[in-house]
C-alpha cells in the first residue's frame, strides 16, 4: 500500500509539473473556438462596463456559458488581463484530482483511491485542459466538490453543494446529471427533511437570484446558457451526423438556418430550433435513433480535445462531413489523434472490464457515479456531440477502472482499505 501511495504522488507531481511548463509555453497565447469566442465575450462586456448578458446581447444567435463569461469579466476587472485564467484552472483541476480521490476511497476503498488518481494524472485531456478557456474545469470542480459535500451528509454541507451546483449549471447546463446520483445517496442513506430542504432549496435560491440578476441587465430570465435548441437542431436535420455542425447554421439550404435572424431575440430562436427540431425528430424516428446510437460512440472516440483551442481543427469534422478532406490531411490527423488517445482508449478498457467482472455491485453505493456517467450519455446525446464532451464523465469512468484494478491485483486485507463501512451500507454518519 505505501508503495501505491507513494506512486500515486509521483504522478500527480509529475502531473502538476507537466501543466506548469504548458502554462509556461502558452502564456498569453490567443485561443480559437468556443474558448476564444468566451473571451472575445468577456472583452466586449468588460469594455463597455457590463456584465454578461446585456442589452447588447438580446438579439445574439444565443446566450453562451454564462457563469464563466462573467468569471472571465471578474478577472478582467481585478487583473485586466485573462492570461492569469490557467493559473485559476490549475488550482481547480488540483481540487478535482482531490475530489477523484476522494469520492474513490469513501466509496471503494484506499487503494482504489490511489490508482484512481494514477489513471487520472495519465489522460492527456487532464493535462492539457488546463490551458483552454472553457467551462470543462470550472463545471467539473464546482459539481465534484458538491458531490463530495453531499456524500459527508451535514445539512451545512448539502447547502454549500446546493449554491455550487447551481453555479456549476450557470458554467455549463448539466449539473442535472448530477442530482439524481445524489438524491439517490441521501434517500438511501436516510438523510433527514433538512438536509434535502438544504440542498434543494439553496440551489433553487442562487437559481433564481442569478436569473432574475440577468433579467435586470438584458430583460430577460437567463440562468444558464440557451444553447438547447441550436444544440439540437444540429443533430436534428436531413444533413445531420452526429456531431456539431455549426456549418449548417449559416447555409440558407439547411433549416438549421434561420431567415432575418439578426432581427429575433435569442429566445425566439432557440424556439423556432427547437420547434423544428422536434418537428424532424417526429418524421425521422429510426434516423434520429440510428444517430443517437453513433453519438454515443462519437463522445468517446478520441481524447486530444483540449489542444484544439490552441493548435486549431475544432471545426475539422465538420468540414470533413460536408466537404470532404484528403487522406493526406486525415491520416496524419487520426494518427496524432489516436496516439495522445492511448492511455484514454486503456482507461475505458479497463473500466469496461472492471464493470462486467464486479457488475454484481452496480445496483449498490459504488453505482451512484455510474448513474452520473449514465445520466450524462443519455442527456449528452440527444443533442449534438464532440468528444470533449466526455470529459465531466471521466471521473466515473476512473475511478471504476482503478477498482477494477484494486481488485484484480491485491485482496483487500483491513477496515480501511474497504471504504467507509457506513457508506457502503447506505448509513450516513451526521
Amino acid at each position: 500500500m505505501n508503495r501505491l501511495r507513494h506512486a500515486a504522488w509521483i504522478a500527480a507531481l509529475l502531473w502538476l509539473v507537466a501543466q506548469l511548463l504548458l502554462i509556461v509555453k502558452f502564456w498569453g497565447a490567443p485561443q480559437s473556438g468556443d474558448q476564444g469566442a468566451y473571451m472575445e465575450l468577456a472583452a466586449q462586456c468588460y469594455g463597455s462596463g457590463n456584465w454578461y448578458p446585456s442589452q447588447a446581447h438580446v438579439y445574439s444567435s444565443y446566450i453562451w456559458a454564462p457563469g464563466l463569461v462573467n468569471w472571465f469579466i471578474l478577472q478582467l476587472r481585478a487583473f485586466g488581463t485573462l492570461d492569469y485564467n490557467c493559473l485559476f484552472n490549475l488550482l481547480m483541476n488540483a481540487g478535482i484530482l482531490w475530489n477523484v480521490h476522494y469520492l474513490a476511497g469513501r466509496f471503494f476503498g484506499r487503494r482504489t483511491a490511489y490508482i484512481s488518481v494514477i489513471l487520472f494524472c495519465v489522460l492527456y485531456s487532464n493535462i492539457m485542459v488546463v490551458i483552454p478557456a472553457g467551462t470543462e474545469i470550472p463545471f467539473l470542480f464546482l459539481s465534484l466538490t458538491a458531490l463530495t459535500l453531499s456524500s459527508r451528509g451535514t445539512w451545512s454541507g448539502l447547502l454549500i453543494a446546493g449554491i455550487l451546483l447551481a453555479i456549476a449549471n450557470w458554467v455549463r447546463p448539466l449539473a442535472i446529471i448530477f442530482l439524481p446520483a445524489i438524491l439517490a445517496m441521501m434517500w438511501r442513506g436516510g438523510y433527514g427533511r433538512r438536509c434535502f430542504a438544504s440542498l434543494l432549496g439553496s440551489m433553487c435560491v442562487v437559481t433564481v437570484v442569478i436569473g432574475f440578476a440577468a433579467k435586470r441587465n438584458c430583460g430577460y430570465f437567463v440562468a444558464q446558457s440557451s444553447t438547447m435548441g441550436v444544440n439540437l437542431i444540429m443533430t436534428a436535420n436531413d444533413r445531420a451526423y452526429g456531431g456539431v455542425s455549426t456549418s449548417l447554421c449559416d447555409d440558407p439550404t439547411s433549416t438549421c438556418y434561420i431567415d432575418g435572424w439578426e432581427h429575433l431575440t435569442f429566445k425566439e430562436k432557440e424556439r423556432i430550433w427547437t420547434e423544428r427540431s422536434l418537428e424532424w425528430i417526429a418524421g425521422n424516428p429510426a434516423r434520429y435513433a440510428a444517430l443517437y446510437l453513433l453519438k454515443v460512440g462519437g463522445l468517446f472516440s478520441e481524447d486530444s480535445w483540449a489542444e484544439r483551442p490552441l493548435v486549431g481543427g475544432s471545426r475539422f469534422v465538420d468540414n470533413a462531413v460536408h466537404d470532404g478532406v484528403g487522406m493526406d490531411e486525415l491520416l496524419p490527423r487520426l494518427l496524432n489523434m489516436g496516439l495522445k488517445s492511448i492511455p484514454f482508449y486503456a482507461v475505458c478498457l479497463i473500466f469496461a472490464w472492471g464493470l462486467w467482472r464486479h457488475r454484481g455491485e452496480i445496483l449498490g453505493p459504488k453505482g451512484y457515479l455510474l448513474l452520473i456517467l449514465a445520466t450524462g450519455v443519455l442527456v449528452t446525446c440527444l443533442f449534438s456531440v464532440s468528444p470533449r464532451y466526455h470529459y465531466p464523465l471521466m471521473f466515473a469512468v476512473t475511478i471504476w477502472a482503478a477498482y477494477g484494478l484494486a481488485m484484480k491485483f491485491g485482496p483487500v486485507r483491513s477496515h480501511d482499505e474497504e471504504g467507509d463501512q457506513c457508506v457502503s451500507q447506505g448509513i450516513v454518519m451526521r
